[in-house]
């Protein structure tokens, strides 16, 4: 009987220490960025206001920050420096009110501004890094002057769109983070403790010891190192190889795109070794290695001119003629969206995670199938060859989509999984960022026209169900005639709207039909009905045939 309370509070203790181990700042800031992440996921209407809240928020404070420096003079030097914290405090403040209180109206004309300013900085940037003499800052102007750019153009044309971007964005990079952040706080909670002090670490701390605890170590990153890269010994030979199975995978998928084979494009996405100087790439961005970044960066533009140099003389010599209005293979990948982009970066980051982690080696040919790298070049020779332009650029926008996402996602992996060496990134962080950079503003620069594609294809589907709608209560709930497929067409200056409808009575006046589709799409609409009459034929028990027949209504 003694001894259950000696048991019971050995127990308690164990549980509570386990508590403890779990239960610590790490985890708990972890779990609160998946929710944030999740909630912003959840209800992105209530994001964007919260958004707005909390920008509101930290530009109001800056803001007052800076004034105070300016009217103290603390925390700046020189005069220049406080007139430069006055006009800072100035535009903190003013846009934080205007966040915080203003009406729609008002934040859409500080949307407006905010890009014309963006705009304005990006093309002096652009210029100051062209023209400038000072050689050293040229990349850096150039990179900052593309990004503003691209911004500034996002937020004139599609600021709706933008907006839910960013909270897409935010949820996605809260996730990741929270995740790190768990998984580091069951970590410490084992007997290999942490050196840093997790009870009053920072966020940055902790991701900081998470890559240095993740240091797969010198031995096994040369390892890795001989498989991304082609080097001596053999060098020759591996070269051999990948252009051998690069050229074939680009023949195969030339042909399937104009058989429009689906199944043998698949197949020519798992034989394509491009993946591979691609990953290289990333992994050389993050460890420094520029001589390893430039023969990769080399190998994989010249890997592109010879893949659309065959697919273009391949389709010269089949006598194959390609619908590009009806081959799939054409049309799944002319028109990219953001949507490519997102695939690609979750491709790439799993192209990382399988070559840091051996046990996932086998994954890699999902993630070939999962992002198209030879495809969309076989795509773009075709086109050439049929002197298709547009089709030819939508195809090659998304080889470029999926290039420089998978390259930021795999830098950021390599960094998390420990291919990068903690020390050298610790020392070389402003190079390394600054290597990464223009990878950055490309993804911006692409961003621009796949936001269009995207805004395109939402306004066409959002007509077309509109329409549909309209069409079906036209129609009648009761009525025997059946509503086929409702296109929309909005391509040219007027909208072309084509309904097919089947059935075995009249049809109601098509001219009411014009009227409520212009009032409901907004614009003046030209008609077109495609009826097709039917026979209904009954067959009663005892054998007698009764038919109705339909007839279309010319007025």
């Amino acid at each position: 009987m003694s001894e259950t309370p000696t048991i019971d509070t050995t127990q308690r203790r164990t549980i509570r220490q386990a508590l403890q181990d779990v239960t610590n700042p790490a985890t708990t800031k972890g779990a609160i960025a998946v929710v944030c992440g999740l909630a912003l996921m959840v209800s992105p209407d209530l994001s964007i206001a919260i958004v707005e809240r909390v920008a509101g928020l930290g530009l109001l404070t800056t803001g007052l920050l800076d004034l105070w420096y300016a009217i103290t003079g603390r925390g700046e030097r020189g005069q220049n420096s406080r007139l430069l914290s006055l006009g800072r405090g100035v535009a903190g403040v003013t846009v934080g009110l205007v966040l915080l209180i203003a009406r729609q109206e008002t934040l859409d004309l500080v949307v407006v501004l905010l890009a014309l300013y963006l705009v304005a900085r990006g093309l002096l940037s652009l210029l100051a890094g062209l023209l400038g003499r000072d050689s050293s800052r040229r990349g850096a102007r150039l990179t900052i002057g593309a990004a503003a750019l691209a911004l500034g153009i996002l937020l004139l044309a599609v600021p709706r769109s933008l907006a839910d971007g960013i909270i897409v964005a935010g949820a996605m990079v809260a996730l990741v983070i929270g995740a790190i952040l768990l998984a580091y706080g069951l970590r410490v909670g084992a007997p290999a403790a942490s050196p840093i002090d997790v009870q009053s670490a920072t966020i940055a701390e902790i991701i900081w010891d998470w890559v240095r605890a993740s240091d797969i170590g010198n031995e096994r990153r040369a390892g890795l190192a001989e498989t991304m890269y082609f080097e001596n010994p053999g060098r020759a030979p591996k070269l051999l190889a990948w252009w051998v199975m690069l050229l074939l995978s680009v023949a195969i998928a030339t042909f399937a795109v104009l058989q429009d084979s689906t199944a043998v494009v698949i197949g020519a996405m798992l034989i394509a070794p491009l993946m591979t100087p691609i990953l290289g790439l990333a992994g050389a961005l993050v460890n420094g290695w520029r001589r390893r970044a430039g023969s990769s960066a080399m190998l994989v533009a010249l890997g592109v001119i010879g893949a659309v140099a065959l697919a273009y003389l391949i389709s010269d010599w089949v006598p194959a003629l390609v619908g590009f209005e009806s081959n799939s293979q054409v049309i799944s990948r002319v028109n990219p969206t953001f949507v490519d982009m997102l695939i690609a970066l979750c491709a790439g980051a799993a192209g990382a995670f399988a070559t840091v982690n051996s046990r996932l080696a086998s994954s890699i040919a999902g993630v070939a199938i999962a992002v198209a790298l030879v495809p969309p070049l076989a795509v773009v020779g075709v086109s050439l060859e049929q002197e298709r332009w547009s089709d030819a650029f939508g195809s090659f926008l998304l080889f470029m989509t999926n290039f420089v996402s998978i390259v930021l996602a795999a830098a950021g992996v390599f960094v998390l999984a420990g291919f990068a060496e903690s020390a050298r990134l610790r020392s070389n962080r402003s190079q390394v960022l600054s290597t990464l950079a223009p990878f950055g503003a490309l993804a911006l620069v692409i961003l621009v026209p796949l936001v269009f594609t995207a805004e395109g294809i939402l306004a066409t589907a959002s007509a077309e169900s509109t329409a549909q709608n309209v069409v079906t209560d036209w129609v009648g709930q009761d009525s025997r005639l059946r509503v086929g497929q409702v296109a929309v067409d909005a391509s040219a200056e007027k909208v072309t709207v084509t309904v097919e409808i089947t059935g075995s009575e009249s049809l109601p006046p098509p001219r009411d039909l014009q009227r409520e589709l212009s009032d409901a799409l907004g614009r003046p609409v030209e008609l077109v009905v495609e009826f097709t009459p039917s026979v209904e034929i009954n067959v009663s028990e005892n054998g007698t045939v009764r038919s109705d027949e339909g007839s279309p209504d010319p007025s």
